[in-house]
Order: structure tokens, then sequence, then C-alpha cells
């Protein structure tokens, strides 16, 4: 009989019975735990991302804004406590008291403080006299120390380039400075009074070249931005105007413009100039020419070298605004009976300069006018005339031949311009006259 086999016990490991992680346990951890901060970050992530753009674009802007607060407006001598007198004399202009700012060592740009008077409205607040000022003031208390005084006894007139006498009379008519056109007028032909105010003028009548001058102070009243006192007469204001103009021919007529430059060798050399044969008078009756006809001031000095190309060569110059100065035309578009008037001032008759200025010129074109453009020079540029009119641009030619074809083209334009300006002075006038 088989013996019955003892089953051997095997032991078994016990087991653990783990609690269950319920939802409330989760949520528990999560309030108190690792991620009870999860929902805040959702909500401050974006704001400090934001804060941080706004801090990088103030850090840019304050950069940008203390350099160009350092180059052009912050005081030339930090923390100076150097004090010194400043002196502003009645009939100053803006760029005057600008210029001789900087060059007292009181101003680091006069353009900055030339610009600023005027964006802020001050110009007419800037008192004439004695003011105690500092290298250690930036631009804005320097403006606020020069407009501290009262105005009630100052105007403020603009000259502006290529006025004639006429229209300079009639501004300050206008502007109430004055109450008769024809006195100014009147002054501007007494020579006796006013030829040892201007430079130009008494040069004019050392050479025997006044006679037969429309206004004999025409181009010699300087074009600026003036301070005038209200009771100021119309001949305290000419020689206000005078006494500038001396001081632009002083800058242009007697400057050294010599400039040079360095070859490829290292060699220096004198730039090229023009040998300028004129006298001071012909340089402004030049120049009042060359205001007149370019609209664009980068055309100034290549229509000077057209006029002193023909000049050399003994050609008429031709010039429109001659033609039409006596008789206060603005056309674009000439007869044959304008261009050929008889009289002093018309290039087309007579040869040569006409015999005075038709305006008062600008000092850029005064600075064209002593240094043409050598390049046109060189290149022997004899006509110029205008394109599309309301562009300003002028289109210039070595030739006849082409000087014609270019008339040809843009003459019809000139036509249509002459008589759409015609047309609007002409409804002017009648709103004018229907005028209570």
């Amino acid at each position: 009989m088989a013996k019955k086999r003892k089953r051997r016990a095997t032991r078994r490991r016990p087991v653990i019975q783990s609690e269950k992680y319920s939802i409330r346990a989760l949520h528990e951890d999560r309030e108190y735990g690792l991620y009870w901060y999860a929902w805040l970050w959702k909500l401050i992530r974006p704001v400090l991302i934001f804060l941080c753009s706004v801090l990088m674009v103030i850090g840019i802007v304050s950069i940008g804004y203390d350099r160009v607060y350092g180059a052009f407006f912050a005081p030339v001598v930090a923390d100076s406590a150097e004090v010194v007198d400043f002196q502003i004399d009645s009939g100053e202009t803006v760029t005057q008291i600008g210029q001789r700012l900087q060059d007292a060592n009181l101003l680091r740009d006069k353009r900055v403080f030339k610009y600023t008077v005027q964006f802020k409205g001050l110009t007419n607040a800037l008192s004439y006299g004695v003011f105690q000022l500092s290298p250690g003031m930036n631009v804005d208390q320097i403006i606020e120390e020069l407009t501290s005084g009262s105005q009630t006894n100052e105007r403020v007139i603009t000259i502006v380039p290529g006025w004639t006498c006429e229209d300079t009379a009639d501004y300050l008519v206008a502007e109430g400075a004055l109450e008769d056109r024809q006195e100014f007028l009147a002054l501007c032909n007494n020579v006796d009074l006013f030829v040892g105010s201007s430079y130009a003028l008494r040069d004019a009548q050392n050479a025997g070249t006044l006679a037969g001058r429309k206004y004999a102070l025409e181009g010699y009243l300087a074009t600026d931005t003036y301070r005038i006192f209200t009771s100021a007469t119309a001949e305290s204001i000419i020689r206000t105007l005078l006494n500038q103009h001396n001081k632009v021919i002083d800058s242009v007529y007697y400057a050294n413009n010599t400039e040079y430059y360095t070859d490829a060798e290292g060699t220096r050399h004198e730039v090229e100039t023009y040998d300028n044969n004129l006298s001071m008078d012909q340089i402004v009756t030049l120049a009042s020419m060359i205001e007149k006809e370019a609209a664009n001031r980068e055309d100034y000095a290549r229509v000077s070298a057209v006029f002193h190309n023909r000049l050399r060569l003994g050609m008429k110059l031709e010039s429109d605004p001659t033609a039409t100065y006596l008789t206060g035309e603005h056309k674009l578009a000439l007869s044959d009976a304008e261009t050929g008037a008889i009289n002093n001032y018309n290039t087309y008759y007579v040869p040569g300069l006409p015999v005075g200025p038709i305006c008062n010129p600008s000092v850029a074109a005064l600075e064209a006018a002593q240094s043409p453009d050598m390049d046109y020079i060189n290149e022997g540029y004899l006509y110029f005339c205008a394109m599309e009119p309301t562009s300003g641009q002028l289109a210039f030619s070595i030739t006849k031949e082409e000087h014609d074809a270019n008339v040809a083209m843009y003459r019809p334009l000139w036509e249509e311009y002459d008589r759409r300006q015609a047309l609007e002075q002409a409804t002017e006038e009648i709103r004018a006259e229907e005028q209570p």
C-alpha cells in the first residue's frame, strides 16, 4: 500500500494592501503640496512678460534719449558754476542769437536752439538786454532765461527770400508794422540816407551803377526773421535789414572758401574754385536772378554756372524774371513782346547783368553767385528751362538744339499753369470785391 505523501506547506509572502489614492487626496495634495501654485502662475506669467517688455522698451527709449540729450540739449559743461554776461541787442534774429550762444560756448548746437524756440512759439518772447548765463545750463534753461522779460513792445517780422522792395512794403503794412507803403518805397530810393549803412550800396554808388534802378535798395534788404519795436519807423526797419545784409556780405563775399582733398597716393590738393571777378554789387545782382530762377536749392550753383558761362562767352543772359521785373508779372511762358521789352533790367535786351538786383536774395543764392558749380562750368552748360511747373525742377542743356527741344516739350505745361494761376487770381479779386 503506497504511502501518502505529506504536502509541504509553502510560505506565502504577505500581501501589502495600499490605500487607494482618492480624488479627495489628489485635491488636498494640489492645494497644500507641490502643485498648489499652478493656477496662480497661469495668471502671473503673461503679466510678467508684459512688464518685462515694457521695461525693455523704456530702457531702449531712455538710452536713445540720453544720447540725443547729451549730444544736443545738455549743458556744455555739466555742473559748471561759471556765470557770463550775454547781451542781446534789439533787432537781432533768432539765427544770430543761436550763433552767438554757440560761439560763447553756451550751446552745443545753434540749430537746436533756433528750432526749439520756433517749435515752442517763443520767437516773439525773446527779450533784449543783458542776461547772466552759464555753460552749466541746458537749452531749455537758457531759453527760459532769455524769454523771462516782457515783449509787449516788440513784434516779429520775416522777410522771405525772393521778395522785392514792394513785396516787403506790402507785408509790413499787412502785419501792422507800418501804415504807409509809399513812405517805405520812397526810402528805398534815398541813397544818401542809407549809403553809409550798406557795403553793397556804397559799392554800387562808387561804380556809378545806381542810375536807372527802380529801387536803389533792391537786393540789400537781408532776408531773415527779426524782432523789432512796435514803434519802429520805416527808416529804422530798413537800417536793421541793411545791417544784417552787411553781415551776410562779410560771410559770403569775404569768406575763404578754399577746400582740399587727398588723392589715392596721399597727396593733398586744393579743390578747384571759380575765378570770380564780379564786384560785390554784381554778386548781389546775379544772386537775385538765381533766387528767382531756381526753386530748389540744389539748382542754385548750377544756374549760377550757366550764367557765368554765358557772361564769359559774351552771350545775353536771357533770364525771364528780368524781363518781367518792372511789370511785376509772374509767368512761365513769356510772349515775344515781354521778352522784347526795352529796359535796362531785361537781359533779353541788355548784354550782361541787368542794371540792378531784381529781388532780395537768400544767403544760399549769394553763395551760389560767388561759387558756381564747377562741373557745369567745365562741361559748358549754357541753357536751362523749367520742367513741370509744380515740381520746381529745371532741365539743363549744353547746346541750343537740346534747349529748344526742352522748351517745345514743356511750354504747353507752362501755358496751362499760367492760365490756372490767372484764373485763381481773378477769382480771389472778385471775392475780395464782394466782401463788405
